[in-house]
């Protein structure tokens, strides 16, 4: 309001200075014009003009103070998951339902971890393999047939056939005027089987260590022959109770198994000649099983005891597969 008025006093004052000079203006032109009888009077001083109001300076309001700035929002921590209490001890006085809402409020219960697939019942591993040392050096065949019983129990069957009648262990005296021949006394050249159960130490069949107990049923006949055909005979079955420690590696379906053990007689049978008959008989002094090699009266005798009989150092290795 007070700028309004001060404005309004400046364009009366203004207005006002204009209507003086022009009413000067207009009695200066009414005045008769200047004679000889009537000289002109002196120029009265035009009155001064009083000196123009100067307009008042606007008045500056003054600058209101910025307001502070607004500080950053800050986020909201994250609300942690509800942790669940872990669930009491119940007895079975109340339904499983009215204890899984009193253990999870406001909630289901997690699912159950998933249930392993029913795999139903699998065949149990077989294993076949041979023993090509005692093939070469005993002209015995083994085949081992094994299969598993249990988790860290399997069952093996050992059938041996003869392949070769003059083998090596028997013959190697080069200085004999015979030869000793070996064959089977079972069917054919069968001559017959061994059974033993293997402990797998490792929990797993055909894998690492294996402890070994069974029985062996072996029939075999030695002959004593010459030129002129045979010196002397003699037939014996080999039953043996015997403990083996066994290793086996294997690599897929290929397998290699080795073992050693210790086995005892359990057909004890001795053999030997009356030295004045000559004749043999059963009632001897030592535990041996002589053969006759040649026809003299003083002949030389192979026996067919180990040197540890009654007990009996057996070894094996063995090349094979597993299905």
């Amino acid at each position: 309001m007070a700028k309004l008025t001060h404005s309004a006093a400046l364009l009366v004052g203004i207005a006002s200075s204009s209507f003086i000079l022009e009413g000067s203006a207009l009695a200066q032109s009414a005045t008769a014009p200047a004679s000889a009888a009537f000289p002109p009077a002196a120029a009265e001083p035009a009155p001064a003009s009083p000196p123009p109001t100067a307009a008042p300076a606007p008045r500056t309001l003054p600058t209101p103070p910025s307001p502070p700035p607004e500080p950053a929002p800050v986020a909201a921590p994250a609300t942690p998951p509800p942790a669940y209490p872990p669930p009491p001890q119940y007895t079975d006085t109340y339904p499983r339902e009215t204890r899984v809402r009193e253990v999870y409020p406001g909630g289901d219960p997690p699912p159950p971890p998933p249930e392993k697939p029913d795999e139903g019942v699998q065949r149990p591993e077989i294993s076949v393999r041979i023993d090509p040392f005692n093939l070469l050096l005993e002209g015995r065949l083994g085949l081992e047939i094994e299969t598993q019983l249990y988790q860290f129990l399997t069952m093996e069957l050992v059938p041996v056939f003869v392949t070769t009648q003059s083998p090596p262990t028997l013959n190697y005296d080069t200085y004999r005027k015979s030869t000793v021949h070996q064959a089977s006394n079972g069917i054919g050249a069968l001559s017959g089987a061994a059974i033993d159960a293997g402990f797998w130490l490792g929990g797993k069949p055909f894998r690492g260590y294996v402890l070994r107990v069974g029985i062996t049923n072996y029939a075999y006949t030695y002959d004593a022959t010459d030129k002129a055909g045979t010196i002397d005979s003699v037939s014996h079955t080999d039953r043996e109770f015997f403990v083996m420690f066994g290793q086996h590696s294997r690599w897929g379906a290929f397998t290699i198994a080795g073992a050693i053990g210790l086995g005892y007689e359990l057909n004890k049978q001795n053999r030997c000649f009356n030295d004045l008959t000559g004749a043999p008989q059963g009632n001897c002094d030592k535990d041996q099983q002589l053969l006759r090699l040649d026809r003299s009266s003083n002949p030389d005798l192979l026996n067919l005891h180990g040197v540890l009989y009654p007990f009996d150092l057996m070894a094996r290795f063995s090349l094979g597969v597993v299905f």
